[in-house]
């Protein structure tokens, strides 16, 4: 329990003061908080200008764990109300300093960081321990400069004549992301998404949490259709849902629907954007560059609550699609034809026709894949372990799929890779068959399969040479290599111990 002084008329020491104060945290209950601020409040507001004023914004600016998360209404008004009078009142004095101790802070601000605020305000109270309290600590103009941007961490756009320096951080992380988002990277894509999806203090303050949600947003498509490494959306995804909570009343929105920004903003500049929202300086810098809406529509909860649900429901079908286990139960009734035999030239033409964003090749490489093992038929099982096959030469598979079809090429005798085969290589088909022409591989598939229905190609070969073991096995290790490369991290998650193959390459 924090303790309030019984007669808020008396006069406690400064360090019992900041002693009160530094326990209400963004956890502190608003019951035990509110008396505390509002009481700070009510003497800042009453002598905005005086002799103790800089006394209630050390006061206030302790208290900002509080004030910039979750504060009731009430406490949030009192003390932004009262943190702009002290700085109009304190701003009017003039002063021989060329910069203030609250301005040297700046460029190390990485985001709206209430513990930023423990390093200058500690000096207001008392010497510091690592330097002595500065005559220039106490200007009426650094003091009105705290009350500033505190009222600012507090309510974002609240305050005017903050620096607009954008932190350090932010601008590099902007770089990184920019590059990314304009399919340039400078970095990789993953640790830049994976490193802008986590940590903890987006989730302290309202312009944290707005930038948070406007750049992952913004992020969401270079995910969905470039990332395959499950660990990029499950840190998304994660972080989202934790600030959804977090993200207020949409009921209080009070905006027009063409007052709230487009999402459909170049993802590169909804980006910096998104960063610069995140501290006093960058929202300073933004004054000037978000003229085509009021700057607090960026804010809004309802507006922010729909580019986070629609960026969640963007991310949660994609990793269902990438990672989860597909759904091919009615693929038999497409690609299998009433006398039970396979419709090659549907599963065939549908790899030929599929561009980069079709789940159809991949869901007939899991078809092929489960189909495999119940299959009576020895030819039918060649033709789906080359299809497969072909399907894992010319497309990259998202993980979900890869597995199911690598288990199947796993099934392939590996110990055939050392023998001799009648065919001495020559005659196999080549890299330039397999991965490249995909229509020509499509015409010997369909021939393989059904000669009497398809003509046979130039350069036919016999079921003998595309069924030979060693050709087989071969073709299967490279690209169970291929995949396991590309698999290795979410195989250490799924306890994937390699095959051998792994041992034979």
């Amino acid at each position: 329990m924090i303790h309030i002084p019984e007669n808020p008329d008396a006069s406690p020491t400064p360090a019992d003061l900041r002693e009160t104060w530094s326990r209400v945290g963004g956890d502190t209950a608003p019951a035990e908080a509110d008396p505390l601020v509002l009481d700070c409040a009510r003497r800042l507001i009453a002598d905005p200008d005086g002799d103790t004023a800089h006394v209630w914004v050390a006061g206030l600016a302790e208290m900002v764990p509080y004030l910039a998360g979750q504060p009731t209404p009430g406490a949030e008004r009192a003390a932004v109300e009262a943190l702009l009078a002290a700085a109009a009142a304190l701003g009017k004095h003039s002063c021989a300093h060329e910069t203030h101790p609250y301005e040297e802070e700046f460029g190390e601000l990485a985001e709206d960081d209430p513990a930023w605020f423990g390093l200058p305000t500690g000096y207001l109270f008392a010497d510091g321990p690592e330097r002595p309290r500065q005559e220039a600590d106490l200007c009426p103009a650094n003091i009105a400069g705290i009350a500033r941007v505190t009222a600012d961490i507090v309510r974002p756009f609240s305050a005017d004549g903050i620096p607009a320096v954008v932190p350090e951080d932010h601008t590099s992380s902007v770089e990184s992301l920019s590059s990314v988002l304009s399919d340039y990277p400078n970095w990789d894509p993953v640790a830049v998404l994976e490193c802008n999806a986590g940590g903890d203090n987006w989730l302290a303050t309202k312009g944290a949490r707005a930038g948070y949600v406007i750049t992952q947003h913004a992020s969401c498509w270079y995910a969905v259709y470039r990332i395959t490494e499950r660990s990029v959306f499950d840190a998304m995804i994660d972080g989202l849902e934790s600030v959804l909570p977090k993200l207020g009343d949409p009921t209080a929105c009070t905006h027009s629907d063409d007052e709230h920004p487009d999402p459909e903003f170049e993802s590169a500049d909804t980006a910096e954007i998104g960063f610069h929202l995140r501290s006093p300086g960058g929202r300073a810098e933004l004054r000037d560059m978000l003229d085509e809406y009021p700057p607090d529509a960026w804010l809004c909860p309802r507006y922010l609550r729909g580019l986070a649900d629609e960026a969640l429901t963007e991310l949660r079908t994609a990793h269902a699609s990438k990672f989860g286990v597909r759904d091919t139960s009615a693929l038999d009734e497409t690609y299998v034809r009433p006398d039970r035999t396979l419709d090659v030239d549907k599963l065939t033409q549908c790899v030929i026709d599929g561009d980069d964003f079709d789940e159809g090749p991949e869901n007939i490489a899991v078809w092929a894949a489960r189909r495999h093992p119940t299959a009576d038929d020895p030819h039918e099982r060649l033709v789906l372990l080359l299809l497969a096959l072909w399907i894992a030469q010319v497309r990259d598979l998202p993980y979900g799929v890869g597995r199911e079809v690598r288990t199947l090429l796993r099934a392939v005798d590996p110990g055939t890779l050392a023998a001799n085969c009648a065919h001495g290589g020559d005659d196999h088909p080549d890299e330039r068959l397999r991965r490249w022409d995909q229509r020509g591989f499509a015409t010997h598939l369909r021939h393989l399969y059904a000669s009497d229905s398809f003509p046979a190609p130039e350069a036919a070969r016999s079921a003998d040479v595309w069924g030979c073991p060693r050709f087989l096995a071969e073709w299967a290790r490279e690209l169970i290599l291929r995949l396991d490369q590309e698999y290795q991290w979410m195989d250490q998650e799924d306890g994937y111990e390699g095959s051998a193959y792994d041992r034979e390459g």
